[in-house]
């Protein structure tokens, strides 16, 4: 399927729906600066709605159907759509049929507590913790990064972790790193932000 592109302040939507049965959920949200559009269109009878404090549709939007290139295709099927994020956006409702089917209330901007890093438990030397007392949130993730000194990648370690505390950092992944730069970001489904920065040296 031929895919358009533009550049922005966008989410990307992934969920599913059921025609036969009428039913459907939004599975996550993530903030995105490029979204990608069927050049074809999407499913006529499902669309994604955007909606502000006072109810008011922001945006009305076909969704995007993900088709398998192999096997058997079930009732449930898999769509992707990327929806333009204002500061009005509360709410991302899925339709069936013009029938609610399923919503999707971004998290919180900031649930609060604090994280650091840890020092290692004995015995455990090369994993380093994560501490702190931030709250696990409703559709609120977290994101666990490393970036070995000399490397401009940054090195996912943990992803759509509910509470960053559970998350640890092996050294062992960096072998003959000098230093590590370890971040950790925060997203609620509209905006991805960074809570933590620490750098290690060896």
């Amino acid at each position: 399927m031929a895919r358009k592109m533009d550049y922005g302040n966008w989410a990307q939507v992934i969920g599913k729906y059921d025609l036969q049965a009428r039913r459907g959920s939004i599975l996550s949200m993530l903030p995105a600066d490029v979204a990608f559009a069927s050049i074809e269109g999407g499913e006529p009878r499902v669309r994604l709605k955007g909606i502000d404090a006072r109810q008011t549709v922001l945006f009305d939007v076909l969704v995007n159907p993900m088709t398998p290139s192999c096997g058997p295709v079930g009732p449930d099927h898999l769509f992707e759509e990327f929806v333009p994020v204002t500061p009005a956006l509360k709410d991302v409702k899925l339709f069936i049929d013009d029938a609610e089917v399923a919503q999707y209330a971004p998290g919180a901007r900031n649930p609060g507590g604090q994280l650091k890093l840890a020092a290692p438990a004995e015995g455990r030397l090369h994993h380093i913790p994560l501490e702190g007392d931030v709250p696990v949130a409703a559709n609120v993730s977290y994101m666990l990064q490393v970036r070995p000194e000399g490397d401009e990648r940054w090195h996912t370690m943990a992803a759509g972790v509910a509470q960053p505390s559970t998350a640890n950092l092996d050294i062992n992944q960096f072998p003959g790193a000098v230093a590590l730069d370890v971040r950790v970001l925060r997203t609620n489904g509209l905006e991805t932000v960074e809570i933590l920065r620490e750098r290690k040296d060896f």
